[in-house]
Parts: C-alpha cells; sequence; structure tokens
C-alpha cells in the first residue's frame, strides 16, 4: 500500500503493482462508492476508455444510478446500474478477474457490490485494485494508491495514465479520456478553489484542456443543469437551514416528505450542502438526509483545520479532513439527537485544543 503525506506526481515505478494488474489482467470490472460524484464517475470513465484501447473488456459497473448532471459521461463510456436482479450485472462480477474501485478505500463503499466482489474473491481468482485519495484506508484490496494529499482520484488516474504511456510507449490520452478526467478533478476542487488545489494542479487542468477537455462546456453540463424538483427542493432546503450556537454550526436535514413533495431525489441533495458553509461564521456545516429504508445520510464540511472525517468516522464513515460522510443505521430522529451532542462536543474539544 502507497500512502503518503506531500503533494507530489508518483512516478513509474511506484505505479508499477498496479500498472503490472492492469496489463495481465484482461477481464475488467471498474466501480466507484454509493451515491457517485463527479471524482469517481470521471476517473471510472478515463482508466476504462485507457483500458479499453489496450484491448481490455471493460464495464462500468456502480451501486447508485448517476446523478442527472453527470449523464453525459454515459456517452463517453457506458455505466450499468447494478441491481440485485440484474443477471447481467451479477455475470460481469463473476466473470472479471479484476475488480477496480475509484475514488473510496472502504470496501462498504461498494455497497450492493461488495458482497459478490468478496465472494469472487474469497474463491481466489479475483484481483481487487484500489485508487483513492482518502484519508485513513482499509486494507481489503491486494494493490491500493491512496494518496492523501491528492486533490481528486483524478488527479491520480491522470498520473497513471502517463506511467502507462511511459511503460508502453504509445499515447493513451485522448479528447475522451481528457473530458473525464477534468470533471474529476474541476469537481473534487470545487472548480479550483478548494485547499489541495496546488500549482501542479492548475498545470494538470491546462494539459488536459490542452488535450481536449472544454472548461466552459463540462462546467456548463455539471453546474447549470439543475432539474425542476432539484431546484424545487434547493427553494425548501434553504428555507430550512438552521444556525446554531452562536453560528459555530450549520444544520440541515431534509426527510422523505420532503424529497417526496418536491419530486426529487437523493442525488439532488448534493449540491445544497454548499449553501450550509455559505455563512462566514460557521465552522461546520451538517446536511443530514432520511433514506428511503429508514436510516440516515450525513454529510460534513468545516473550515481550517476542523477534521471532520474524525466525526463521520465514529460511525462507520470517513472522508477528507473538510469534507466527509458517514450513514446512521437508525431512525433519523435518534441520529439527529446524537448527531448534534457528538458535534457540539466536537466543536468543544477542538476548541480546548486550540486554546491549550
Amino acid at each position: 500500500m502507497i500512502v503518503q503525506e506531500y503533494g507530489r506526481m508518483l512516478d513509474t515505478s511506484e505505479w508499477s503493482p498496479i500498472i503490472d494488474e492492469l496489463l495481465q489482467g484482461q477481464h475488467f470490472v471498474i466501480t466507484t462508492h454509493e451515491n457517485s460524484d463527479g471524482d469517481g464517475l470521471g476517473s471510472e470513465v478515463a482508466l476504462a476508455t485507457v483500458l479499453q484501447a489496450l484491448g481490455k473488456q471493460v464495464r462500468i459497473v456502480n451501486p447508485t444510478e448517476v446523478p442527472p448532471n453527470y449523464l453525459f459521461l454515459k456517452k463517453l463510456y457506458p455505466i450499468t446500474l447494478f441491481d440485485n436482479k440484474s443477471e447481467e450485472a451479477i455475470q460481469e462480477l463473476s466473470l472479471c478477474d479484476v475488480v477496480i474501485l475509484l475514488d473510496a478505500n472502504l470496501r462498504d463503499r461498494m455497497g450492493k457490490l461488495w458482497p459478490h466482489v468478496g465472494f469472487s474473491k474469497e474463491l481466489g481468482a479475483l484481483k481487487i485494485l484500489c485508487i483513492d485519495h482518502h484519508l485513513e484506508p482499509e486494507d481489503f484490496a491486494d494493490v491500493m494508491v491512496c494518496e492523501s494529499f491528492a486533490s481528486s482520484t483524478g488527479e491520480l488516474v491522470y498520473g497513471l495514465v502517463y506511467a502507462l504511456q511511459e511503460r508502453l510507449s504509445r499515447e493513451l490520452f485522448t479528447p475522451e479520456v481528457a473530458e473525464a478526467l477534468y470533471v474529476s478533478v474541476m469537481t473534487d476542487t470545487g472548480s479550483f478553489r478548494f485547499p489541495k488545489t496546488t500549482p501542479y494542479v492548475y498545470k494538470l487542468a491546462g494539459d488536459l484542456v490542452s488535450k481536449g477537455a472544454d472548461p466552459s462546456e463540462i462546467y456548463d453540463r455539471i453546474y447549470n443543469s439543475l432539474t425542476a424538483p432539484a431546484l424545487k427542493l434547493l427553494g425548501a432546503a434553504l428555507s430550512a437551514i438552521t444556525i446554531l450556537d452562536d453560528g459555530d454550526i450549520s444544520w440541515l436535514f431534509i426527510s422523505q416528505d420532503m424529497l417526496k413533495a418536491t419530486g426529487s431525489k437523493l442525488f439532488d441533495t448534493d449540491l445544497i450542502i454548499r449553501y450550509l458553509l455559505s455563512v462566514p461564521s460557521v465552522r461546520i456545516a451538517v446536511l443530514m438526509v432520511e433514506m428511503q429504508d429508514g436510516r440516515t445520510k450525513a454529510s460534513f464540511r468545516s473550515r481550517g483545520d476542523i477534521y471532520v472525517n474524525q466525526l463521520a468516522k465514529k460511525y462507520g464513515g470517513g472522508g477528507h479532513m473538510n469534507a466527509a460522510g458517514c450513514l446512521f443505521q437508525f431512525s433519523s430522529d435518534r441520529a439527529q439527537k446524537v448527531l448534534l451532542d457528538d458535534v457540539r462536543e466536537f466543536l468543544k474539544n477542538y476548541s480546548e485544543k486550540s486554546l491549550s
């Protein structure tokens, strides 16, 4: 497992364990975490396109559907939604010799796919590769590259493609690969404004533009394509935001009733959390969403050196220092009470440590 603490581009030798498996494997399934985002989806499409160009059989199979504002990526490479009743998807998982998990470093993030992947792994006929940039990886993959310094998984896949090019002495970047990777990097850097947007990231983005990515068109497709239900949900959500504890905490709970009333879906909540951190005094923003099965999804954002991934970890989640999430296995009423108490205690402990 390769884990780095500082920013740099991996060299070809560091990518060699991954490259060896990519060149030896023949039938690949690429997947990402539940409730996929631009980084996971863009990385999948880019890597699948490259492997297909190398003559490999590649399918992208995801545990949850693609959000509407990322559907254009399916035109670059097909993405299959996994369903326990889908014989095609189950067959793909049973026949492949390599599964690649992108943008997640915990096996449970595969959701419904993991039981099938885990079973094939136990039979000894399957290799699992993982490429990610989140903190505190779980040791479940045969080969894992988890670089917490990276701005995005797309940044890492970009380096991997260059390493493959060097190994094979052939050009692998195409306009489609460049577009997919630009989606990854742009979205996970918050349009190049988050702390991990290093000078290298700007150079990377410029290189992708030179290879065919269109920044204006990509931004417009992702951020200017809200559906009517999503817009209705945003309006309802903004009016329900609560600011607590003298402005330290912003809080929003979205119920199933709110989703049904606006005709929106779970992925429509993803763009809302940015508004929770828009008040300058807020140090931690919390978005909770009631799931159809009664569980509660929680997303956290923070300012400065407040490690909200530690808060998420308490409930089996994880993520970045300033952006993390988890899934509560109990009712939303209980989850809201428990989490609010924990957030307050978490901030109190952080403040005490800062003063000591």
